[in-house]
């Protein structure tokens, strides 16, 4: 016997053993869910891939970075590269200040307890006081946590 007629035989079979693995129907591509991008509606439609949160008192979703005002940390145990910030209703309405406050969950509502040509606003674990546009928000202690400038 040849060498030709023995190794044609094994040719063929290898060469139909491969089609035959080819020839197999394609898989159904895996369904992998992704997040559509802006999906992410909270129960007030606020879109947080976006910038936006709910606020309270101005009744509406905003990005805080545009309408509220920058409190720059200043206690040694906060992050230095996590601001808070304060919104209020309007420029005239200042009864209530809302704060966003890094790590917390939701916003904090302050009332204000005083008129006396500058600010103050409490509640039972932060103050915040206003003078001449620079804001301060100090913990139950009296030590500052915050400050910043409304003019920045």
């Amino acid at each position: 016997m040849r060498p030709i007629q023995v190794i044609f035989p094994i040719f063929l079979l290898f060469a139909a053993a491969c089609a035959n693995k080819t020839s197999e129907a394609p898989k159904a591509p895996v369904n992998v869910e992704h997040p559509m991008v802006g999906g992410d509606q909270d129960a007030h439609g606020c879109k947080a891939s976006a910038g936006y949160t709910w606020s309270v008192v101005k009744n509406e979703c905003i990005r805080i970075f545009e309408s509220g005002v920058r409190l720059d940390p200043k206690a040694p145990n906060l992050d230095k590269t996590m601001s808070a910030f304060i919104v209020f209703k309007s420029e005239q309405d200042d009864a209530q200040v809302e704060m966003f406050i890094p790590g917390s969950k939701e916003s904090i509502l302050l009332k204000k307890v005083q008129d006396n040509g500058a600010g103050t606003w409490k509640n039972d674990a932060m103050t915040l006081k206003q003078w001449k546009g620079m804001y301060t928000l100090e913990g139950k202690d009296g030590k500052v946590l915050y400050e910043g400038s409304a003019a920045q």
